[in-house]
């Protein structure tokens, strides 16, 4: 049980948090394989390769995906039910597919004609069988919105692409392409200058992201990140959570990092932003459905 506090968005008094949100709220958390094989629709049929065939390292490896467990533990956290979510960089069907599912609207943008092609035609059949809609990705440049209302959104979640680390199919605004660091970093500004505009008073963003290795130095991408949006934008930082992550490389890289005397990273950062105001909850459901399992659901 827990006590009564004054709550930013509504929750049960009278039920353990781990029951009403499905995981524990700590400042470290690790998604697990099982809540991510209960979202098997949540993914498309990833043919994409990041890494050939004939690789040395890690032959064939697909593009990544978001975590779907995760993606489920933020929308129940940070969100109502009939809650709209606004996702910058909507890549590969999850956040989309897991935010409809649980009773959320949903409006991504991707730069990417194929991406946008191959997720809405995923969503369209996932209506088809079970009715649940709701979820929309948009042919456009996510760090500017501009179908999006001002004020509209009661989330902001994202993932958002990890400058050149990733290639990403090459199209007007696509943050892969861009050679620079420092002018990647203003493309992510402008990003966080409109989810501010677009969140409602009161409202959350929730950004998942890491750091890396570039040109022989660290790029601490994560404290650029809560620079330009706590001092640029104006959002507050609300939290900070480590995501400890399952990494096929870091045991590949333990010789390679060592004798370079630094660390095989195996975590990421969710970022927790608040719009400055109170937020007007949508509903007092955390869970559409408080009582139907998932497999139940679908």
């Amino acid at each position: 049980m827990v006590g009564t506090y004054n709550k930013v968005l509504p929750f049960k008094d009278d039920e353990r948090v781990i029951d009403q949100f499905g995981w524990s709220p700590t400042s470290v958390i690790k998604p697990t394989k099982a809540s991510k094989k209960k979202w098997k629709d949540a993914y498309l049929e990833n043919t994409e390769q990041r890494r050939s065939d004939d690789a040395e390292y890690l032959s064939g490896l697909k593009f990544s995906e978001f975590h779907a467990g995760l993606c489920e533990d933020i929308v129940h956290y940070w969100s109502m039910v009939g809650g709209k979510i606004v996702d910058p960089f909507a890549g590969r069907l999850t956040r989309a597919f897991v935010s409809a599912s649980l009773g959320r609207s949903y409006e991504g943008y991707d730069v990417s004609p194929t991406t946008v092609k191959n997720v809405n035609e995923h969503l369209d059949k996932h209506f088809l069988r079970t009715g649940i809609s709701g979820a929309t990705v948009k042919e456009g440049d996510g760090c500017m919105m501009q179908l999006t209302y001002d004020e509209s959104a009661d989330l902001v979640m994202t993932c958002p692409p990890y400058h050149r680390l990733e290639a990403y199919e090459s199209a007007t605004g696509q943050l892969s392409d861009i050679k620079g660091y420092h002018h990647f970093l203003e493309r992510i500004n402008e990003c966080g200058m409109n989810i501010e505009r677009v969140l409602k008073p009161g409202g959350f963003c929730v950004w998942i992201c890491g750091d890396w290795r570039e040109d022989g130095k660290m790029r601490s991408f994560h404290s650029d990140v809560i620079n330009m949006f706590t001092f640029n934008a104006g959002l507050k930082l609300h939290d900070t959570v480590i995501i400890e992550n399952q990494s096929p490389f870091a045991a590949l890289q333990l010789g390679k990092v060592a004798s370079k005397r630094y660390t095989s990273k195996v975590h990421e950062y969710m970022l927790v932003f608040r719009k400055e105001g109170e937020i007007v909850p949508t509903s007092n459901k955390i869970k559409l459905h408080e009582e139907s399992s998932l497999e139940d659901f679908f």
